[in-house]
C-alpha cells in the first residue's frame, strides 16, 4: 500500500479518517492524497487556504502529502481521483444512522458501492487505530476469490486474527456442516492463517455480521460489494454500504471486478428469483 486518498470537508469526522490515514501511511511509507471537494458557491480561495491549512496540523508531520481541491461533485470527483492517483486506498468518515451531510451517510455509501479501490469507512475518533481483530463476512464462494488477497494482505501486515463468518437466514438457510466444510476449503485454498471458522444465524445478513463482529470485539470489519446499479440495487442493496452505514467500528469495502459487459449483461434465472424473493413477490402469481 503506497498511496492513500483521504477526502476532507473540514468536519471532526473528516479528521478522524485523516488521523487514521496517516497512522497507516507512516505503518506503510504511504504517500496522503488529501482531498476537498468544494461543491458550494463559496470563495474558492478560503477553501484552498483552509486546505493547505488542514495540511500543516501536526497530525501530519513526518508523512508525505498532496493536497488536491476540486469543485465538482462529490463522490465523482473522489473516485475520478482515486482513478487518476491510482491509490490502494479510501479513507473516508461516516456517521451512523443514515446522516446526510458533507461527506457522511449517502455519499460515503455511494462510494462505498462504487469505488473501485478499497475503502475504509471511519466512524469515531481511532487514536490508536489497530485490525488484529479482523470479521471477513461472506459466502465464500467463486468472485470473492479475486479480491480476498487484498484483504489477507492487510490481516498478515497488522499480525491480525481473521474470524471467517458465513451468516446464515431464513432466505439462504444452508446446513452448517456445508458452511463450515466450505469456509474451510476457503482458508485453505488462500493459505489463511490465524483464523476462525464461524456460522452465525440471523433474520439478516447485516445484523447478523453486527452482531457477531461485538461478540469477538472485532475492531475491523472487511466485506466485498458488487457495486450493484439500477434495478439491481434498488431491490437488493448493498450489505456493505448498510454494514458501513450502522457499525460503530470501522469497515473495509472492496468491490468485485465488474462483469463484461456490465451494462449490458442479461440477468440470470437465479438473479431473477433472487430480486423477485427480496420483494416477497410470488413468481407463481
Amino acid at each position: 500500500m503506497k498511496k492513500i486518498l483521504v477526502p476532507t470537508d473540514f468536519s471532526e469526522l473528516a479528521f478522524y479518517a485523516c488521523d487514521v490515514a496517516v497512522q497507516l501511511a507512516r505503518k506503510v511509507d504511504a504517500w496522503v492524497y488529501l482531498l476537498h471537494v468544494d461543491n458550494s458557491k463559496g470563495n474558492e480561495q478560503q477553501a484552498q487556504e483552509k486546505l493547505e491549512e488542514l495540511k500543516s496540523h501536526p497530525v501530519f508531520k513526518g508523512v508525505n502529502v498532496t493536497v488536491l481541491y476540486k469543485k465538482d461533485k462529490l463522490e465523482g470527483s473522489i473516485l475520478s481521483e482515486a482513478q487518476n492517483h491510482e491509490v490502494d486506498l479510501i479513507v473516508m468518515g461516516s456517521h451512523g444512522k443514515g446522516a446526510k451531510k458533507g461527506l457522511v451517510g449517502s455519499n460515503t455509501a455511494r462510494v462505498v458501492r462504487l469505488s473501485n479501490f478499497p475503502v475504509l469507512v471511519i466512524k469515531s475518533e481511532e487514536q490508536e487505530f489497530t485490525s488484529k481483530n479482523i470479521v471477513f463476512a461472506s459466502n465464500f464462494y467463486g468472485e470473492v476469490d479475486q479480491v480476498f488477497p487484498k484483504i489477507k494482505d492487510i490481516a498478515y501486515a497488522a499480525e491480525a486474527n481473521i474470524h471467517l463468518l458465513k451468516v446464515i437466514t431464513p432466505k439462504n438457510f444452508e446446513n452448517t456442516a456445508q458452511s463450515i466444510k466450505r469456509i474451510k476449503q476457503f482458508a485453505e485454498e488462500h493459505r489463511v492463517e490465524n483464523y476462525t471458522v464461524n456460522t452465525y444465524n440471523h433474520e439478516t445478513k447485516e445484523q447478523g455480521i453486527l452482531q457477531f463482529a461485538d461478540s469477538v470485539n472485532a475492531d475491523l470489519i472487511a466485506l466485498v460489494t458488487h457495486g450493484r446499479k439500477g434495478l439491481s440495487q434498488m431491490l437488493l442493496g448493498s450489505l456493505a454500504e448498510n454494514v458501513a452505514n450502522r457499525s460503530e467500528i470501522p469497515v473495509l469495502s472492496i468491490k468485485l471486478p465488474e462483469k463484461k459487459p456490465s451494462d449490458a449483461i442479461l440477468l440470470s434465472a437465479a438473479t431473477i428469483e433472487e430480486l423477485f424473493k427480496s420483494t416477497n413477490y410470488n413468481l407463481k402469481d
